[in-house]
């Protein structure tokens, strides 16, 4: 920050007309000087910045006052008009001369004592990367630009030329108003000549309680003197004068400082047009990055999504690959049985791509996948995932079918979806996730269990903490209850979504598969009337044993939403419409509200949100009943699954075409 401003304030000061304008610009760039320094952090570094201090504030002060005597003098402090006051006011332009010398860092003066110290700090610092260059290089650009802008101040004030238009004829000011001034002029004098005796002690005092406070321990030694040898600081200082000379010189005979009303573009300073730039900028990068990522095409999300995806889980391999080691598999032990259903289930994931033209094929192809899937789950004994899987497959493929009415019925070819490049990465991308996947899975399967303690605990304490023998049951209600209400928070968003985009969205009418006849399917209500009530007592039983047995809230809820489904499909809108005082999207807030006043009945007793509870009170002819408080959080769950489930399959199902 120091550095931007040392930098910013110089290069504005070049470029002023107006004396004090020239010299607040020179102020705001000998500030960042200092800030610089103090921002290097070495007590040697803060004892420059504080003699830079004291020097800026000697040589500034008679600048000043030495513009003021100008513009009391002249009437006008525009140095286009003020030029050639070297001969009107000798006294006034010797005393300002000598002033700005020492602004510039010219030797004998203590403005070079300072800016040799700064320039020796930023060389002495050894910063990481870049710094290490740029530090000394910028601390070398300000030292330019302070000696152009000094020449500026002494060549366009008392030479270049005779004034003109000045409102008063210029004349030497009273001595008393330049004492000053010349008080000042030989304070730098003596400071550059004999820093040590007249400055030395000061210094001492105010870098002392700077760095370590008063009292404090002693500062690190350092030597005020004119001449420390020829050295790098001595160099710097030599090539700015040079440089500050070459630069004001160039830029009077490229654009000519003096005349000029507005600098080109390459060279202005004006700090809105450089902001301005930057704005537009960044707006025409958002743009470009905006329509390439937000482009509309579903294909380009998912290819970023699953990109993403591949590079997270690929990273792990790259950077722990020493202490991944692939163990076989043994299939000593696989049966006919479940090789058979792996092979299915391959069979059925080339057989989608092969055929994924064919959009009912393909669904009913993904559907066999999933099957083989939720065997999968049973095979490795997890009753529940297996449970889960099945009524979420169901649900996924009614869903897909219920979308396809408004498709057509084949994928439109490989030469309309773009070039054919695009496919063949598609198949590389996808290949690699499946690798991925599989090599993940892999590992899990064949890595040894190093401490199985934590799952040992948790099924040891399911019965007694939670009040429940299903421990995938206890974990999801009562453990991770937090997560699960994240979850179905997320599910409930999700319905919203799908029902916001399709409540006002009407199809047109030749989007809509050709029915051949829109009368209902008389067997297939006859079968739904009589299936209903069965699934409804199955989904009632699994929502009841969830605690203790495969099932639970989710499941239910699963199982409720089909039931209702196959009526709907059976009987069409009119038997929905009949039933429309049992809205889905109130049952969504009911079982929401419901998951929430569970969490936060336990604050009535003192306990953290969702800690729960369970008891077996004893009912006549029935015995100890197992109840938990966990149930009611499930209902909610199952309320939210069921409603949610609902929502987006009639918000599909309910659509009709434009006539």
């Amino acid at each position: 920050t120091g550095g931007a401003t040392l930098l910013a304030g110089a290069w504005a000061a070049i470029f002023q007309h107006d004396l004090k304008g020239l010299l607040a610009y020179s102020t705001i760039s000998h500030l960042g000087l200092i800030t610089l320094l103090f921002g290097l952090d070495e007590p040697l570094a803060v004892v420059a910045g504080v003699f830079h201090i004291i020097n800026h504030a000697t040589f500034k002060a008679g600048l000043f006052m030495a513009a003021g005597i100008i513009d009391h003098a002249c009437g006008t402090r525009d140095m286009r008009h003020i030029n050639g006051l070297w001969h009107a006011m000798p006294y006034t332009a010797t005393l300002a001369m000598t002033a700005a010398a020492a602004m510039a860092g010219v030797p004998l003066l203590n403005g070079f004592l300072s800016k040799e110290m700064f320039f020796a700090e930023t060389l002495r610092r050894d910063p990481h990367g870049a710094l290490a260059l740029l530090l000394p290089l910028g601390a070398l650009a300000g030292g330019i630009f302070g000696v152009a802008y000094s020449l500026r101040f002494i060549h366009d004030t008392f030479f270049n030329g005779p004034p003109h238009d000045l409102p008063r004829t210029p004349h030497e000011a009273p001595f008393f108003m330049r004492l000053p001034v010349l008080l000042l002029v030989l304070l730098c004098l003596a400071v550059g000549v004999f820093p040590a005796t007249t400055v030395g002690p000061l210094l001492a005092v105010a870098a002392q309680a700077a760095v370590f406070g008063t009292p404090g321990p002693a500062l690190p030694a350092y030597t005020l003197a004119l001449w420390h040898g020829w050295n790098g600081p001595l160099l710097m200082s030599a090539l700015a004068v040079a440089g500050g000379l070459v630069l004001y010189v160039g830029l009077q005979r490229v654009i000519n400082l003096h005349r000029i009303t507005r600098l080109p573009g390459w060279l202005r300073s004006d700090g809105r047009d450089v902001f301005l730039a930057l704005e537009t900028a960044s707006i025409a990068s958002a743009t470009v990055l905006t329509q390439g990522l937000q482009n509309g095409r579903l294909q380009d999300y998912l290819w970023l999504l699953f990109g993403a995806a591949l590079l997270a889980g690929a990273a792990p391999f790259f950077v722990a690959a020493p202490a991944l080691t692939m163990t076989p598999l043994h299939v000593n032990d696989l049966s006919f049985g479940v090789a058979a259903v792996g092979l299915i289930g391959i069979a059925a994931a080339l057989a989608t791509v092969a055929n994924h033209r064919r959009r009912l094929l393909s669904v009913v192809l993904l559907g066999a996948v999933g099957w083989v899937v939720c065997l999968t789950f049973a095979w490795f004994s997890a009753p529940d995932l297996a449970l889960t899987q099945l009524l979420v497959e169901l649900a996924s493929v009614l869903l897909l079918l219920l979308a396809l009415r408004w498709l057509p019925k084949h994928s439109p070819a490989e030469s309309a979806r773009g070039p054919h490049w695009r496919g063949l990465a598609d198949g590389l991308l996808a290949a690699a996730l499946g690798l991925g996947v599989a090599a993940v899975v892999w590992l899990v399967l064949t890595r040894p269990v190093a401490d199985p303690s934590l799952s040992n605990a948790v099924l040891a304490s399911t019965l007694s903490l939670g009040g429940g023998a299903n421990a995938v049951n206890v974990i999801v209600v009562d453990y991770r209850g937090f997560d699960t209400l994240g979850e179905i928070t997320v599910l409930v968003i999700a319905a919203l979504t799908v029902h916001g985009l399709l409540a006002g969205f009407v199809p047109p009418a030749q989007a809509a598969a050709p029915r051949a006849s829109q009368a209902q399917p008389v067997m297939l209500q006859v079968v739904a009337r009589a299936l209903a009530p069965f699934a409804l007592l199955l989904a009632a039983h699994l929502y009841l044993r969830g605690h203790n047995a495969p099932g639970g809230g989710f499941v239910a809820g699963l199982l409720m939403a089909l039931t209702v489904l196959l009526m709907f499909v059976a009987n069409g809108s009119a038997w929905a419409d009949q039933r429309s005082s049992i809205s889905p999207l109130k049952c969504l807030g009911f079982g929401l509200l419901l998951t929430l006043v569970t969490g936060a009945a336990s604050w009535i007793f003192g306990a953290p949100f969702l800690t729960s509870s369970y008891s077996y009170p004893w009912l006549p002819g029935v015995g100890a009943v197992p109840l938990a408080s966990a149930s009611v959080f499930d209902l909610g769950v199952l309320g939210i699954v069921a409603s949610a489930t609902l929502v987006m399959l009639l918000s599909i199902a309910r659509l009709e075409p434009r006539a």
